[in-house]
């Protein structure tokens, strides 16, 4: 598997936030969860790098998603990808369910699919998949409920599990200027 993980952190600058962030995770993974920098946005967009390391989500893949504003800051951009990654449509990671309108749609897909399910001769990937998926609700849940919430900021979800597509608050574990997020290339 290949994905981004967003990691909020307090630096000095792009290049500080990078190592930072690495020093945070240097002891997360194993030799199959490996990981690369990407791109690090400043939130006042005047101190951002497209790339740290030579691999890795750059600052501009954002510039080819459907739905996020092409003008504004990096770090505005990243948010507003953030927001419409919790929220509607829905697209379920796990096992072959079409888009979902909302969130009750999502749950009645999962529903309909344990219902139909063959306990006699059913995979246990199917099993797995629906587990899987409704972890993916409740992380979306936890970030809307921070999104409805005007103090809490940026909506955090999966935090420390960088597998997965979400969003990391290192904030109250680091000193610095700045406020950036850092792009995360994970393998696993």
């Amino acid at each position: 598997m290949h994905n981004v993980h967003f990691i909020l952190i307090n630096a000095d600058s792009a290049k500080d936030a990078a190592i930072d962030a690495e020093n945070e995770i240097l002891e997360w993974g194993t030799d199959n969860n490996w990981r690369s920098i990407g791109g690090v946005a400043s939130e006042d967009g005047t101190d951002d790098l497209e790339c740290y390391e030579s691999k890795g989500y750059p600052l501009s893949f954002l510039d080819d998603l459907e739905g996020i504003p092409k003008g504004g800051s990096c770090f505005e951009r990243t948010v507003a990808y953030v927001k419409q990654m919790i929220g509607d449509p829905i697209q379920l990671y796990n096992g072959s369910y079409p888009p979902a309108a909302n969130m009750k749609e999502a749950l009645a897909l999962i529903c309909e699919r344990l219902t139909a399910f063959d306990t006699e001769n059913g995979n246990s990937h199917e099993l797995w998949a629906a587990h899987r998926n409704l972890q993916q609700l409740e992380q979306m849940m936890d970030g809307r409920g921070a999104l409805a919430d005007p103090e809490a900021g940026i909506p955090e979800f999966y935090a420390w599990s960088f597998d997965e597509v979400g969003l990391t608050d290192m904030t109250g574990n680091t000193e610095g200027a700045k406020r950036y997020l850092v792009f995360l290339d994970m393998h696993s």
